[in-house]
């Protein structure tokens, strides 16, 4: 496949330098996947697909068009590549270009994680009778394995090849009482995945939700089990895009060089990380992909460039590109200390969150927040998870969050799924003085 990619992508720039175009980067990819879905303890949806398409950035003069080819026969290009030189000859002036970054060629990297439809199987089968063990009545969720196959060519003689695969596992488990619990496993190869502890946990968060406290709003100190820091965390990381503070969605606008978070957290985006999930050797402009401090120890150390952004910043690319906006590749945060038992132990009077879901910003530029918590949201005294809690909210703000973590577990865990779409390894972390609203009536 990879042949064929290239095979494209010359193609294509074949085309837009023909059309007249001064600078062409092509971005030839496939995407390979399979998805099993299970519903009430059995499989009921297996879907295969194979997508391939192309995206293109072509200047003309001081013109920038993006597109998109997705068919890719030898017509099919031909008449993409003519509608787009039209589509410049009608397109205004930027006055923000910048130059494209030298011809690198990129040696072939490839991750040799194999989709096995079999073992696919066996994995649910192992998750789903775990969390019936445990007491779950229902089990659901989905299995999606998936080889992504990116190639890239420029008119300056960029070059390279990126293939690598990702493997999922989210289940949900469900009691007689709509209790209900959430886990997941990630990995980059299907012997790092962990079906079985993920089918336990979900079971497990069932039967601690038997039993429901009556609870009141306010603060509490709090207990974010790594989904729930992970989705949050997210939004951290597009805070750090420079395209978020250009355009005022960002609560970081302003703070480079500020103590920002608490200083036991450490951000790290790195898109050159062996174990990442979303490990790439070259963003989408030619620049090699890099591990880059967005936060360290509190401190706001830098916001991620294309070539665009850090010639509006007086910067360099950070190799996060995105042609329009740039963003993080793997988020990574450093561990603590505490294990699951001294992590409770710090709440004395307080709630353990383990998923969400409806994050809404009341105001990106500030960071105030809403998120409802599902799946498992406990009232834990003196270190003993006590009850569930039903209809609760958490209703913060970004930055006054992050700045009162008052530890973190040990553990990290790989954490990506539909409301996770960076993918981010993390550990559980306290928090003081959250404040908690009523989604609906307990």
């Amino acid at each position: 496949m990879k042949d064929d990619l290239f095979l494209v992508g010359e193609r294509v720039l074949r085309e837009m330098r023909r059309g007249g175009a001064d600078e062409v980067i092509v971005l030839p990819s496939e995407r390979e996947s399979m998805m099993v879905r299970f519903s009430n303890g059995k499989v009921t949806v297996v879907q295969n697909w194979d997508l391939v398409g192309v995206d293109v950035l072509s200047i003309f003069g001081k013109k920038r068009i993006i597109s998109r080819f997705e068919d890719t026969t030898e017509e099919g290009l031909s008449r993409a590549a003519r509608r787009v030189v039209k589509e410049a000859a009608l397109s205004p002036e930027s006055e923000d270009l910048a130059p494209l970054p030298g011809g690198s060629l990129f040696p072939d990297r490839s991750d040799s994680g194999e989709i096995v439809p079999e073992k696919i199987n066996d994995d649910v089968v192992l998750a789903i009778n775990a969390a019936e063990r445990e007491g779950a009545k229902r089990v659901s969720g989905v299995f999606t394995a998936s080889r992504r196959r990116d190639a890239i060519i420029g008119s300056n003689g960029l070059e390279g090849y990126d293939e690598g695969p990702l493997f999922e596992i989210n289940i949900r488990a469900f009691g007689e009482e709509g209790e209900s619990g959430q886990s997941l496993s990630c990995g980059t190869g299907m012997g790092q995945l962990e079906p079985e502890r993920a089918g336990r946990e979900a079971g497990t968060i069932v039967r601690q939700s038997k039993n429901r406290e009556v609870w009141s709003e306010g603060k509490y100190n709090v207990l974010l089990g790594p989904i729930i820091a992970a989705n949050l965390l997210e939004d951290i990381g597009g805070a750090c895009s420079a395209f978020s503070v250009e355009a005022g969605t960002s609560c970081l606008a302003g703070k480079i060089g500020e103590r920002v978070l608490s200083d036991r957290l450490t951000v790290i985006d790195d898109g050159a990380s062996e174990g990442g999930l979303s490990t790439r050797s070259f963003d989408d402009e030619g620049t090699p992909t890099r591990r880059t401090a967005l936060v360290d120890h509190g401190v706001l150390k830098t916001y991620m460039h294309n070539v665009t952004t850090a010639k509006k910043f007086n910067a360099s690319s950070t190799g996060n590109a995105g042609w329009v906006a740039p963003g993080p590749w793997n988020l990574l945060v450093d561990s603590g200390d505490l294990s699951m038992e001294e992590a409770l132990g710090e709440l004395d009077n307080g709630i353990y969150v383990v998923s969400n879901w409806y994050t809404r910003f009341q105001n990106y530029s500030t960071g105030d927040f809403s998120t409802i918590c599902r799946d498992g949201t406990f009232l834990v005294r003196n270190g003993e998870i006590k009850g569930a809690l039903k209809g609760a909210r958490i209703s913060d703000n970004l930055l006054r969050l992050f700045s009162s973590i008052k530890g973190l577990g040990r553990e990290r865990r790989w954490v990506r799924w539909w409301e996770v779409r960076t993918p981010t390894l993390l550990p559980a972390m306290v928090i003081a003085d959250v404040p908690f609203t009523k989604a609906q009536e307990s």
